[in-house]
C-alpha cells in the first residue's frame, strides 16, 4: 500500500481554466502509462480526504491490486467499486399477494433462508444495523448484495457494525431476524430495493415475513449501498460489466477552492477584487509503476520489463568466465555498449551456465546478449529477446548496432 507521489498542481482563475488543466494531465498520465508500457484504465473515484468536486484513479488491472473497477466493454464506464453503480439483475416476481409471515426456525442467514423457503436469494432482503455519530443505523440491501463501506461512509460519516448485543438491544431481536417494517429506526434501502416485494426478517425468532415491499410497508430513504457484481448491467448502456482488481498508480483531483479559501490564497481579478484560486491536484507513484508493471508483464520464469523502465537494456552473460577467448569477446562487447550509451548488466560470474540464464529469465532484462562456446568456435555471439523469445546469432562487430535498432524498435 505504499504511495510515494511525484505531485502537480494546477492554481487557475476559475472552474473552466481547471477543466482545461484537469485534461490536459488526463491525457499527460495517459500517455506516460502508455510509454510504461502498462495496461490502465481512467476511472471515476471518490476524493474522499481530499475533497473537492471530482476525482479519476489511473488503475493497471492485476489480480495482486487492492482495488476493485468496475468496467463496460461497449460504453467505457469505468469506476472505482467505491463509486460505482449499475442495473441489477431481477429475478421473475413471486405471486406473493401481501405481508405473510413463515415460520423460518434455525434460519438466520439468506443461504439459509432462501433454502427453507425455497426462494431466489435475490428475493431476500437484509436488514444490517450500523452505529454511526447520531445513533443506531439499518441498512437493508436485496440477498445477494454486499455492503460497500466506503459508500456508508459518504452517508454517515465514521460508523462501525452493530454489536450482537446492541442489535437486540436496539431492534428488539436477535441478528437473522431483524426486518425493517415497524422499526422506529432511520432505515437506509438500497436503490435496487426500489422494485419488487421481499422475504424480509419479522422481528421475531424463527420468523420472516414474505411480500414486503420497501417505500410501502417501510418508509426508508434509497441510497446507493451495494458493490456492484459482475454481470450486471452498466448504468450507462445496460452491457453486463465486469469487475477486476487494479493497482492504483496515479490520481487527479478538482480540488476547486477547497483549500485556497482555508489557507486566504486569492489573486486580484480584472477589477482589482480577492478571488480564491481555483485548484487541481495530480499524483503519480513511480514505485507503484514498477510493480504493475512486472504483475502484467511476467511469466512462469520471472519477469518481462517494459523496454521503458527496465534497470537494464541488456543483460550480458559470458557463459565461462575462465574461457580467455569468451571473456574477452564479453569485456568487449560490454565496453562497446556502454560506448554506446546502452546500460548493460555484465554477469561475469563463475557460475554454472543454467544457473546464469535462469537468472537473466528471473531478472527479466529486455535483451540477453550471451558469449558462449558458439563465439570461441564460429565467431557468433547470441541475442535473446525476454518477451518473445526470439533470437539472432551475429558477428561480434553486429551485435551493438542490432541491439541500439531493436531498441529503437527498427
Amino acid at each position: 500500500r505504499e504511495f510515494l507521489m511525484k505531485d502537480s498542481y494546477s492554481l487557475d482563475v476559475d472552474a473552466a481554466a481547471l477543466e482545461e488543466a484537469y485534461e490536459l494531465h488526463r491525457q499527460a498520465y495517459c500517455r506516460i502509462f502508455d510509454r510504461c508500457g502498462l495496461r490502465t484504465h481512467v476511472v471515476e473515484s471518490d476524493p474522499g480526504m481530499m475533497g473537492g468536486a471530482g476525482s479519476h484513479e489511473f488503475m493497471a488491472v492485476s489480480p495482486a491490486g487492492e482495488d476493485q473497477i468496475a468496467l463496460c466493454a461497449s460504453c467505457g464506464y469505468a469506476a472505482n467499486l467505491e463509486l460505482a453503480t449499475s442495473r441489477p439483475l431481477r429475478p421473475p416476481p413471486p405471486a406473493w399477494t401481501g405481508p405473510e409471515e413463515v415460520r423460518t426456525p434455525g434460519a438466520r442467514t439468506i443461504e439459509e433462508v432462501a433454502a427453507f423457503l425455497g426462494v431466489d436469494p435475490r428475493l431476500t432482503l437484509k436488514t444490517l444495523m450500523v452505529v454511526g455519530k447520531e445513533g443506531p443505523v439499518l441498512c437493508c440491501l436485496r440477498g445477494d448484495h454486499a455492503l460497500h463501506e466506503r459508500k456508508v461512509l459518504r452517508l454517515l460519516g465514521e460508523f462501525r457494525p452493530a454489536h450482537r448485543d446492541e442489535v437486540k438491544e436496539y431492534a428488539g431481536v436477535e441478528a437473522g431476524f431483524v426486518g425493517p417494517v415497524g422499526q422506529r429506526l432511520p432505515i437506509l434501502a438500497d436503490e435496487a430495493l426500489r422494485e419488487g416485494a421481499y422475504v424480509a426478517g419479522a422481528n421475531k425468532p424463527d420468523t420472516h415475513v414474505r411480500g414486503i415491499i420497501p417505500g410501502k410497508h417501510f418508509p426508508a430513504r434509497f441510497v446507493d449501498l451495494r458493490a456492484v457484481l459482475p454481470g450486471e448491467g452498466c448504468p450507462r448502456c445496460g452491457t453486463p460489466l465486469r469487475v477486476e482488481r487494479a493497482i492504483e498508480v496515479g490520481n487527479i483531483f478538482k480540488l476547486g477552492t477547497k483549500y485556497s479559501v482555508a489557507l486566504g490564497a486569492v489573486y486580484l481579478d480584472e477589477a482589482g477584487q480577492e478571488r480564491p484560486i481555483v485548484m487541481g491536484s495530480y499524483g503519480i507513484g513511480p514505485a507503484r509503476i514498477a510493480a504493475a508493471a512486472i504483475e502484467q508483464n511476467h511469466d512462469k520464469d520471472g519477469v518481462i520489463w517494459p523496454e521503458s523502465i527496465a534497470p537494464f537494456a541488456v543483460h550480458l552473460v559470458v557463459v565461462n568466465v575462465k574461457e580467455a577467448a569468451m571473456a574477452g569477446c564479453g569485456e568487449r562487447l560490454y565496453g562497446a555498449a556502454e560506448a554506446a550509451g546502452l546500460e548493460v548488466l555484465f554477469d561475469d560470474r563463475d557460475e554454472r551456465p543454467g544457473v546464469k540464464f535462469k537468472d537473466a529469465d528471473l531478472l527479466g532484462i529486455p535483451y540477453r546478449v550471451t558469449v558462449g562456446t558458439r563465439a570461441v568456435r564460429d565467431g557468433l555471439v547470441e541475442i535473446r529477446r525476454r518477451r518473445d523469445g526470439q533470437e539472432w546469432a551475429l558477428r561480434e562487430e553486429e551485435v551493438i548496432p542490432r541491439l541500439r535498432a531493436l531498441l529503437r524498435g527498427a
